[in-house]
């Protein structure tokens, strides 16, 4: 019986590690996000700190620019025959809003430096209240925050480098339904936990030449440590003795530890001014996403120690950005992100139903004065995912079915140079 109470704890925590391992964002800045992020090669206005440091030389004087993204995902999950009935099961309607703060200066015509605060890896998802996968995640919410200092320096008149350290920490809440012999609702189980702050690195290089430039950066891996999660309960009543003193001698309030590992990324693209007021971007991005290739689960009762198997792999997207300088200082702006998924069909759960995504952008840029204001919008298709393969459910713990998921993206964003 403590073994069957105790199992949602570790399923609660697997949901968030788990989770995060397919979604990351890139959308820190409305120009580039419109561009589809395919912007390694360019260094328009300070969010270069995040996407390339090498370019931060190339700009003028003092900046700052400031953004924030909208993001509201919608899934839905169909449970597979014979063990459900064709009912739709809608995920909870949420708005998540990572932000791209960013403050650069420039000391002479070969340095400068910058700072900035993003949410590389983040959002979640959470379940209405007769979902039948609430037992494995009812509530995911997970934040990460990456605080970079970096410095960039022209080594030659044509080609600049960047680098610095990124400090990061990460936030979790998850939440999940506590089942009784397998069966019975006994109450709520949550974790809340605070990583410690970990540092890791990035590095760019930019080469600028008439109208072709070319950029490359490299963002190095993240261990996050969670070494004192709470796990807390809320008991339902029951109003057979006996069962209430199992609820209560098996959801007890305890602490959990683990870690999450932020995949490493890299990024090569190609920028070419078309014509006077048109400009092209491909850019072709790696993600080191192999570092899920199993969770270490710790817990104060020894005995629910456990190793749990991921799997994830490596992954390539390719990004394309165009963008068309009209008169008067107004930019009109398009974007296209091929994005293979990195997730196995036996880890797709409620807590991330992650596919193949194909995301689409638009957006319009204004300059006026030493002002910047960009805004932007992307819809990100990820379609269906199912968790049945040649009519063989491969869900390890049998909640088969069919996701659909679908997010949408509003950005806007603020720059002035002073």
């Amino acid at each position: 019986m403590r073994k069957v109470c105790y199992t949602l704890v570790l399923f609660l925590l697997l949901a968030g590690f788990v989770w995060a391992g397919g979604f990351s964002l890139y959308e820190f800045g409305a120009r580039s996000s419109a561009l589809g992020g395919a912007v390694v090669a360019q260094s328009a206005d300070a969010s270069t700190v995040f996407y390339n440091p090498a370019g931060l030389v190339n700009l003028e004087g003092n900046q700052f620019y400031g953004n924030l993204t909208l993001i509201w995902p919608t899934a839905n999950f169909v449970g597979a025959s014979p063990i459900f009935d064709g009912t739709v099961y809608e995920a909870k309607k949420q708005t998540f809003t990572p932000i791209g703060i960013y403050l650069s200066h420039k000391f002479n015509d070969q340095l400068a430096a910058g700072i900035s605060v993003t949410n590389p890896f983040g959002l979640g998802l959470a379940w209405e209240d007769n979902f039948p996968g609430n037992a494995f995640s009812k509530n995911t919410e997970l934040e990460s925050f990456y605080i970079s200092a970096i410095a960039s320096y022209q080594l030659m008149p044509n080609l600049s480098i960047g680098a610095g350290p990124d400090f990061v920490t990460t936030k979790v809440t998850l939440e999940q339904q506590a089942l009784l012999f397998d069966r019975t609702d006994a109450g709520e189980a949550k974790l809340e936990g605070t990583s410690k702050l970990a540092v890791g690195f990035s590095i760019g290089l930019q080469y600028q030449v008439e109208k072709l430039r070319l950029g490359a950066l490299y963002r190095h891996s993240i261990e996050n440590k969670f070494e004192d999660g709470e796990v807390t309960f809320v008991r339902n009543k029951f109003a057979d003795p006996a069962i209430q003193a199992i609820v209560n001698a098996n959801m007890k309030d305890q602490n959990a530890s683990t870690s999450i590992t932020y995949p490493a990324f890299a990024s090569i693209g190609a920028y070419y001014q078309l014509m006077e007021a048109l400009g092209v971007e491909v850019d072709v991005m790696w993600y080191q996403w192999s570092v899920f290739d199993q969770l270490v689960l710790n817990f104060d009762n020894d005995n629910l120690d456990k190793t749990i198997l991921e799997d994830y792999e490596d992954n390539i997207q390719l990004r394309v950005g165009a963008e068309y300088k009209c008169e008067k200082g107004l930019a009109f702006r398009l974007g296209f992100i091929y994005d293979p998924t990195p997730q196995p069909i036996e880890s797709v759960s409620p807590m991330l139903p992650d596919d193949d995504r194909y995301d689409y952008s638009i957006g319009l840029g204004y300059t006026l004065n030493k002002m910047q204001f960009d805004v932007g919008y992307m819809l990100v298709d990820i379609g269906e995912r199912s968790t049945v393969e040649n009519g063989v459910g491969k869900n390890p713990y049998g909640l088969n079915g069919t996701y659909n998921s679908l997010a949408q993206l509003a950005f806007v964003s603020f720059g002035i140079n002073f």
